[in-house]
């Protein structure tokens, strides 16, 4: 049987919610024992955080943020003199909270709103829980090491009580969703819990699973409604998209990837400005990566079409696509003539060779520093057979590029127009990052851009020996 984990709590840690309804409320935040003078109110969005309003104290000892309505509904944080901080939901609600500098969260004391009132209860039973959870996997623990059987009896027994701790705090979020069915703190704590396989079969005895894995490859975002724009103000979107990139995208591949880009931009589709902030984010994931297939089809099939109809310039983005088109395997490499640091000019079109190996690297590049040894053995080992190499360094300094020439002892054929990441090769080549490595035929056509040396190998054995 598998132990549910309270992924809510591992994610919120230490995370105060506070709502606010009605015109003019304010945010009084009263923390006994802390001699601070100052808090900072953050607004939330995703993994940004923008600081938006400083309240001093004042002689009552507390801290007011004043007209909080002004504020859309979601999660924002506040820090006391950068010394303690808390998480606090604004939903157009007078809040009043005290709390204790000591303990900050077992002493919260929500004076005024409902949403935090929902929220602080279920932060206290939860971490009670979980301590208690923690005792019984050690127990487990214990168990197995004296015993070396993983099934015991036993262990079974105490699986079962920490599976009846998770489904009690399942139930006490839906509880308070039934009992408050139009505010945010129930919406936000259920958007935390991972869905249940077992509840699913039940509810649809025609559409069981078997294969937990399978479930949540499917119904991994069931607890999170796309169409709710209060989740823009929160980590909700931007922790589960990254948590089912890392989990769906694997093993890494294109076709994974844009597996999850689809499955998450289909549920987006509903409401523009959620789509917008889905669709960013995956750019911005895949943007400097490696990846460039996902971030073709995140621009060819969602950025241009969107923003095509939204009147707005994808002047950028359309070039890039371009750009990693023309640079795709069985496309012809742009030319480059550049110069060694003896001012010999090397015309790559007219550099003979049965195969060409192009590196692109830095000198002030680690990763660079780490693959150049691998990279001039393989230039030197093929060399024989007709490879010629390219070590082409996006640098700006002439002294820093011929030292790192002389450091590595490189025997290919170095160049440079020392015009470092200002280089019309940045754009040429779409070089985000280095080393990038193409290999080419003797008719200059890429062939492959390896991310591995195994892949170097295997393709310079192909191409070397006509396979």
């Amino acid at each position: 049987m598998m132990i549910r984990k309270i992924f809510l709590v591992l994610i919120l840690v230490f995370g105060f919610s506070t709502f606010i309804n009605a015109q003019n409320n304010n945010l009084f935040f009263n923390i006994k024992g802390f001699y601070g003078d100052k808090a900072v109110l953050f607004s939330i969005n995703g993994d940004n955080m923008q600081p938006i309003d400083t309240a001093y104290k004042q002689s009552t000892g507390s801290f007011v943020f004043f007209n909080i309505d002004i504020l859309p509904t979601g999660v924002y944080s506040i820090y006391f003199n950068d010394s303690l901080y808390s998480e606090v939901i604004i939903n157009k609600e007078e809040i009043v909270i005290r709390a204790n500098a000591n303990n900050l969260l077992a002493s919260m004391d929500v004076r005024k709103s409902i949403e935090n009132k929902i929220l602080f209860d279920y932060w206290k039973y939860a971490m009670l829980v979980k301590d208690s959870i923690v005792y019984l996997e050690y127990q487990i623990r214990k168990i197995e090491q004296k015993t070396y059987d993983s099934n015991h009896p036993d262990i079974k027994k105490i699986e079962n009580r920490i599976n009846t701790f998770n489904k009690n705090i399942e139930n006490y979020i839906y509880s308070q969703g039934k009992k408050y069915p139009d505010k945010f703190a129930p919406v936000l704590l259920e958007a935390y819990l991972v869905p249940d396989m077992e509840n699913y079969n039940k509810v649809n005895p025609k559409k069981k699973y078997d294969d937990e894995d399978v479930f949540l490859r499917e119904h991994f975002f069931d607890n999170i409604n796309f169409g709710d724009e209060r989740f823009l103000q929160t980590k909700v979107l931007y922790t589960s998209i990254n948590d089912y990139i890392q989990t769906y995208g694997a093993p890494a591949s294109t076709v994974n990837y844009n597996y999850v880009i689809d499955k998450v931009m289909a549920m987006a589709v509903g409401n523009n400005k959620v789509y917008e902030y889905c669709l960013d984010l995956f750019i911005q994931t895949f943007e400097p990566s490696v990846y460039e297939n996902v971030l073709v089809h995140l621009i060819d099939d969602y950025y241009i079409p969107y923003y095509t109809l939204s009147g707005v310039s994808t002047v950028y983005y359309s070039h890039l696509s371009e750009r990693i088109k023309a640079l795709k395997p069985g496309k012809k490499s742009p030319n480059f003539v550049l110069s060694d640091p003896s001012g010999v000019e090397y015309n790559l079109y007219k550099t003979k060779g049965k195969a060409k190996m192009i590196v692109f690297y830095s000198s002030d590049c680690q990763h660079c520093a780490d693959a150049l040894p691998s990279l001039l053995e393989i230039a030197e080992m093929y060399k024989s057979q007709g490879l010629v190499s390219f070590g082409v360094a996006i640098d700006d300094d002439e002294k820093i590029w011929k030292k790192e020439i002389n450091k590595f002892s490189m025997k290919w054929i170095s160049v440079s127009d020392l015009k470092g990441l200002s280089s019309p090769l940045v754009d040429l080549f779409n070089i985000n990052s280095t080393p990038f490595i193409l290999l080419l035929n003797e008719d200059n056509i890429i062939m492959k851009k390896p991310m591995e040396i195994n892949d170097i190998h295997s393709t310079l054995v192909q191409l070397l020996n006509d396979i």
